[in-house]
């Protein structure tokens, strides 16, 4: 379990909370104390068993059976609870309860006309007992499903406890979300009967029943509609239709309708489902017991919810708050539903003020809106009433506590979070404790919830995979469709054995409190950086004209296999997007978040993809980004935000073309100009867009990647040097044009990429093929040595600059200019591909004059072609081809490759090469003339994890001259090796490899016999 540091002293407020009730109890069965919230969230995860069977007896609930055993295990995937335990979900929830009889007020459902129906909890009852006789009288009972589609109103739920008190099995969903999404989720639960409300059903110019009867054709086993609303019955082919009014009605008054059986504990009740974003929605089915227990827990203890409360959630029937806020009924609450539209920041505080609401559910997005509008709830409406209001269904903002805390009053807002898997929370609030600004109040009573970091261990104060880590009574029962439960256990189980992995990311922080930072499957991994998208919210929403914002994961079109980060960005009304605020945006995410915030792509829309739960959707983003088919866009409410991202994109990716386009007219050639117009136009083309002159490269979204590409463009137009710290001394068009107008630069035949202890020969490292060496630097920055780093170069515009020479020219110039840097002791070298063939070469000319060679690391060297045989050549090529087709495995296209190699002829290039391109070129072309000789000494062979084996690295061919071949696997393709996501595990296999090549110097000498 988390453990935990005792919370503050409980909050005095008007009267004890039902907790503290409950404390009592829970200390006479634990025989000692539990003062603070975190010692009795302790006592209920150390001793489940004994916290389960107490809240059961404490909440009073009707079972009959034996509340023996508790649990069937620990297994948190397998464990049932209270196998020898019947139950009936309706009659709990109807009870009479102490302070809450049968005049007390139970159900108010206010209409989008401003009608109001009310039930007191006995006319309630009375109307569930004679629509269950309704339903018992065509058949329905347990075992059977039951599907709705229908609003939020008194009639839904009077229908829904009318199948539950049945035993059958219930699942909702709401008339507008479409055919397409309705036959997604239904078609999977083979239900007989459907009730209908069809209020909202008609869409895109089709009628009510029009679309009612496609919903039917595609509910094969649906042979039963009730309608729930009082327009004439249509006719439908093959189904029985008959108003469930009307059925009620022909039930005598006094009827007391059929005997609801008590089923086990885990008796099917509720058919949940996934949002469906990332594919068909699973079908997930909860317990009528667990579902009780879960809900009574949350409203009594962490809610204390009771007799004398008015609740409103704002939901729908197709989000599991709908079934949360139904349960409340049995507390003895008086329950709110709503099933008109938001028309404004006022609607649903004046609902609140209106109807006495002491605990509003609301969600970030509502919030938010009450917040941009400037609203002010308790300057518009009179809340004497409200006490809490909750949030849930995204990520809730500092700001918005401060936003409640002035706008509202001083009310706590509690944050709570869990999800339609489990149909309750994991985090939510606490009577006893204090709100602190932007957290949960509290852990989940009997839930061994923990946050997990990289290796997997349990953190405190810092972010990791939210996990439950004992079984808990909502756990779904199964899921449908999934005979063997392999879907069940891949969904929650397989990531971390014995826990229940939930999928969201959280912090916690050790009095308990709670901060979530979204999904796990939406964390930002740009280059090997994770970033929650949260950090960005949090510092675009303080950016003036931004109201909301999305940030996105997507593919890098210029560096296949690595990715990049687009924000859509909604404005607020009367603001557009222009150069200035996009470099706004992304200079204020650098400043206030890190580098690694600032997006690449800024892309301005009207509105984010939602689903219908009202959830952000960043899959459906990611794919039109990326030009991928969006799955499941009926999942969502509003589809039509798709073409307004694509449409975003597109004029993006036009006005980019056209930018680079205007300087080819002017250059005729396409290249040369005044050196501040080649720098001016090299950063609009590495940065897909004009770039203001004074603008910082990296405020205006250049990457780390990218800085390198900016660099070597200049060199090979400019043809003098540029170094890494010009573009950092003067990160502007008109700095770094300054910098580089000055004639009589020098290159550094050598340049330190990192200190090292006095007296430590150097790792050198020999330059790609264009003659840069920064392709090394995220693996130097990583390497675990006291060892110098020195980095050979031979930088395009200088005398010794790659494009001319072979490999063993540049071999023999690097060898002589090394001993002049370092003309005594060991030496130790290294290189990527093309620079790790120069590095042989320079290790076998070394060892002929005399010098000592103690380390050669090849960072999957390929071998040269000119080294093959003709078959071996065929199977290389075929090899390299099929890497083109395989997703990441390769850094261009499967064209990019036949145009360069075997087709060079056949496949005109598609315009004229740029200088780095033909320098490329001609190194490529020097690399495969090679001709390698023997070389004696150990080597060091480090090859990528992600090639096609065999064939693709040749190593037969390279162990004929380098007999001493070691070989290391290390992360990633050839061409995203030293790519930042690899540079950690590629940094430590190759410190690894310097030890053990120091080990065994030490070791021989030793075994020299002393003379």
């Amino acid at each position: 379990m988390t453990v935990l540091v005792p919370a503050p002293p409980p909050v005095p407020s008007g009267r004890a909370p039902q907790i503290a009730d409950f404390r009592v109890r829970a200390e006479s069965v634990a025989g000692r104390a539990l003062p603070t919230a975190t010692a009795l969230h302790e006592w209920s995860v150390r001793s489940p068993d004994d916290f389960w069977r107490t809240l059961l007896a404490w909440s009073d609930l009707v079972v009959e059976g034996s509340a023996e055993p508790v649990r069937t295990g620990d297994d948190v995937e397998g464990a049932r609870f209270f196998p020898d335990l019947r139950l009936n979900y309706a009659e709990n929830l109807l009870r009479t309860l102490p302070g809450a009889g049968d005049d007390a007020p139970a159900l108010t459902s206010v209409h989008g006309d401003g009608t109001v129906d009310r039930l007191t909890r006995g006319e309630l009852r009375r109307a569930v007992r004679r629509t269950s006789r309704a339903l018992a009288e065509l058949g329905t009972s347990p075992g059977d499903t039951v599907l709705a589609i229908a609003p939020n109103s008194a009639g839904t739920a009077v229908a829904a406890l009318a199948v539950a008190a049945l035993g059958a099995t219930l699942s909702t969903a709401t008339p507008d979300m479409g055919p397409t999404t309705l036959v997604g989720r239904f078609g999977q639960v083979g239900a007989g009967t459907a009730l209908v409300d069809r209020t909202g059903l008609g869409q895109d110019g089709a009628g009510p029943d029009e679309v009612l009867g496609t919903v039917l054709a595609g509910l094969p086993t649906v042979r039963r509609v009730l309608l729930l609303d009082d327009g004439p019955l249509p006719a439908l082919d093959g189904v029985s239709v008959a108003s469930l009014a009307a059925l009620v009605a022909a039930v005598p008054p006094d009827d007391l309708g059929p005997a609801w059986p008590r089923q086990a504990f885990d008796s099917p009740l509720f058919v949940m489902f996934s949002s469906g974003t990332t594919g068909p929605p699973k079908a997930m089915v909860h317990g009528a017991g667990g579902t009780l227990l879960e809900h009574v827990k949350e409203h009594r203890l962490h809610g204390d919810l009771g007799p004398g409360d008015t609740l409103y959630f704002h939901t729908t029937t197709a989000w599991m708050m709908w079934n949360w806020q139904l349960s409340a009924l049995a507390v003895g609450a008086h329950v709110v539903v709503y099933d008109g539209p938001v028309r404004g920041p006022e609607t649903l505080w004046e609902l609140v003020a209106g109807h006495g609401v002491t605990v509003f559910g609301t969600s970030p997005a509502y919030l938010q809106l009450c917040q941009d509008a400037g609203y002010r709830p308790r300057d518009a409406v009179a809340l004497p009433a409200l006490r809490a209001v909750l949030s849930t269904g995204a990520v809730l903002h500092e700001w918005q506590f401060d936003w409640v805390a002035d706008a509202v009053g001083p009310v706590p807002l509690q944050s709570i979070s869990g999800g339609t898997d489990i149909i309750g929370c994991f985090v939510l609030g606490h009577p006893e404790l204090p709100v602190r600004r932007g957290r949960a109040q509290s852990l989940s009573l009997g839930l061994d919830v923990a946050a997990l970091g990289e290796d997997g261990s349990p953190v405190l104060g810092e972010v990791g995979e939210l996990v439950c880590r004992n079984p808990f009574p909502s756990r779904p029962v199964h899921f449908l469709d999934d005979p063997d439960g392999r879907r069940f256990h891949r969904a929650y189980f397989a990531a971390h054995p014995g826990a229940w992995t939930h999928g969201d990311r959280i912090e916690i922080d050790p009095d308990g409190s709670a901060r979530l930072h979204g999904r796990s499957d939406g964390v930002l991994n740009v280059n090997g950086i994770r970033i929650g998208p949260s950090e960005i919210y949090t510092i675009v929403r303080a950016v003036p004209g931004v109201a909301d914002a999305m940030a996105v994961e997507t593919r890098d079109p210029d560096a296949p296999g690595s990715t990049r980060l687009a924000l859509l960005v909604v404005l607020r009304p009367g603001v557009g997007m222009d150069d200035a605020l996009a470099l706004r945006i992304r200079s204020t995410l650098r400043r206030e978040g890190s580098p690694a915030h600032v997006p690449s792509l800024v892309l301005a829309v009207d509105e984010v993809p939602l689903t219908h739960n009202g959830k952000r959707s960043e899959s459906a983003a990611r794919s039109v980004l990326d030009g991928e088919p969006v799955r499941n866009a009926s999942a969502l409410r509003n589809p039509g935000s798709l073409q307004g991202i694509a449409a975003a994109l597109a004029a993006t990716q036009a006005r980019a073309r056209a930018a680079a386009d205007q300087p080819a007219e002017a250059r005729g050639d396409g290249y040369g100009g005044t050196v501040h117009e080649v720098v001016a136009r090299v950063f609009a083309e590495v940065l897909g867009g004009p770039v203001p002159e004074d603008a910082d490269f990296f405020d205006a979204g250049g990457t780390s990647r990218q800085s390198m590409t900016l660099l070597r463009r200049l060199r090979g137009e400019l043809r003098r040097p540029v170094g890494v710290d010009d573009l950092v001394a003067a990160p502007t068009i008109g700095g770094l044009a300054a910098v580089l107008a000055v004639e009589g630069r020098r290159d550094a035949a050598a340049e330190v990429l990192r200190e090292g202890a006095p007296g430590v020969p150097p790792l050198v490292l020999v330059h790609g093929p264009q003659g840069d060496v920064d392709l090394y630097r995220s693996m130097v920055a990583a390497l675990d040595t006291d060892a110098p780093v020195h980095g050979l170069t031979a930088h395009l515009g200088t005398a010794d600059g790659v494009g001319e020479a072979s490999i063993a020219e540049l071999a023999r110039r690097h060898a002589e200019r090394l001993e002049e840097l370092q003309p005594t002791g060991p030496v130790r070298l290294a290189g990527y591909s093309f620079g790790g063939l120069v590095a042989l070469e320079m290790a076998r000319l070394l060892s002929a004059r005399g010098r000592e060679v103690r380390f050669v690391g090849l960072l999957d060297l390929l071998p040269p072609t000119g080294q093959l045989s003709r078959n071996a050549q065929r199977l290389y090529h075929l090899a390299a081809l099929a890497a083109r087709l395989v997703p990441g495995m390769a850094g261009d296209t499967v064209a990019d490759f036949l145009r360069a190699g075997p087709l060079r002829r056949l496949l005109p290039a598609p315009g004229p090469s740029t200088p780095d391109e033909e320098v490329l070129r001609r190194s490529e072309e020097a690399f495969n003339r090679h001709v390698w000789g023997p070389y004696a000494g150990p080597v060091s062979y480090f090859r990528a994890r992600r090639r096609i084996p065999v064939i693709m690295n040749q190593l037969y061919a390279l162990r004929r001259v380098v007999p001493d071949l070691t070989v290391v696997d290390v992360p990633g393709a050839h061409h995203d090796l030293l790519a930042a996501e690899h540079a950690a595990e590629l940094a430590a296999r190759v410190s690894e490899a310097l030890r053990l090549s120091e080990a065994l110097r030490v070791s021989e000498a030793r075994a020299v016999p002393a003379r």
